[in-house]
């Protein structure tokens, strides 16, 4: 009888510490705004733009951004 009750018991206390823990789950902070999470990276390839630059890629989306055409040169001859 007295083992019943020990076995009960245990199992009664090791209900309770798993619906604590899961009580306490809820209270988990949110993850940090974007502007605290780390650094996006980007391979490191280039494209080459339709006017003859190379451009690297760009977070956050990490796609090629090829500048504007314009009709002043660069100093590229």
């Amino acid at each position: 009888m007295h083992r019943a009750r020990f076995c009960f018991a245990l199992c009664a206390g090791a209900l309770s510490l798993g619906l604590a823990a899961c009580a306490n789950s809820e209270k988990i902070s949110p993850p940090p705004p974007a502007a605290e999470r780390s650094p996006i990276v980007c391979t490191q390839d280039v494209l080459q733009c339709p006017d003859g630059r190379f451009v690297r890629r760009t977070p956050p989306g990490c796609v090629f951004v090829c500048p504007a055409a314009s009709t002043k040169a660069h100093g590229v001859r």
